[in-house]
């Protein structure tokens, strides 16, 4: 199961951008006020005081992290998995706020060893919550910022480069975020993304050999798979 098909309603299981919070213990999310009014006569009303209480100690595990952070202590693994814990609710309270601020600061600071500036896999949940106005304001343009970014990064690996790649295919074929509307950029970055590419200079090889070629039915097959892509990260 994806990380993004985690976010999703706590009552009925559907994904949807813009999910409404509890705003008791802002730890369990909904895609409308029906879904949240079933679900607290069925069961969260008897559970809402106690997670709130429980967001609260995690609250503090995130503090210290970002203290760590800014006295140049930061561990952007670490926080990276924190905030996928409290991404999903994955034996932590879903908070999806205070997995964005870690987020962020994973995204900015670099992984031990691999260079870079920040940690690609953080950048690629933390666009999707841009995108998607989950746990921070929608903003498309800080979504195809890091979209963009995980790309960049020395070491991204194949699972990261492949989301990526198919966010930045949607965002041109829809022309979101300040992306240039462009079919052929659409379709060039969807075929590299079926290409397993695992590093910037892999990407740029596969950009040369697409764009050296004119690929005849493969290029057409591609477009018909491009306009039929869902307009969300599945």
């Amino acid at each position: 199961e994806s990380y993004a098909s985690q976010i999703k309603c706590a009552n009925c299981g559907k994904t949807a951008n813009k999910l409404l919070r509890c705003t008791a213990c802002k730890s369990i999310l909904y895609c409308n006020a029906d879904c949240q009014r079933q679900h607290w006569r069925s069961s969260h009303k008897g559970k809402c005081k106690e997670m709130k209480a429980e967001k609260e100690r995690w609250e503090g595990y995130v503090d210290m992290d970002l203290a760590n952070v800014a006295n140049g202590n930061g561990d952007s693994t670490g926080m990276f998995i924190l905030a996928c814990r409290l991404g999903v609710g994955d034996a932590a309270p879903m908070d999806p706020g205070l997995a964005c601020e870690l987020y962020e600061a994973a995204a900015k600071t670099q992984v031990r060893g691999l260079g870079g500036s920040g940690h690609p896999i953080a950048m690629l949940h933390l666009a999707l919550h841009y995108e998607r106005g989950i746990g921070v304001v929608q903003n498309h343009e800080k979504a195809f910022h890091y979209y963009k970014s995980v790309i960049e990064q020395p070491s991204p690996g194949e699972e990261s480069v492949r989301g990526a790649l198919l966010a930045l295919c949607r965002f041109h074929r829809d022309g979101l975020g300040g992306a240039v509307k462009s079919m052929d950029l659409a379709t060039k970055y969807f075929a590299i993304s079926e290409s397993n590419a695992e590093s910037p200079e892999e990407i740029q090889d596969l950009e040369k050999w697409w764009e050296a070629n004119n690929h005849g039915e493969l290029k057409d097959e591609t477009i018909r798979r491009v306009i039929a892509l869902e307009p969300r990260v599945p």
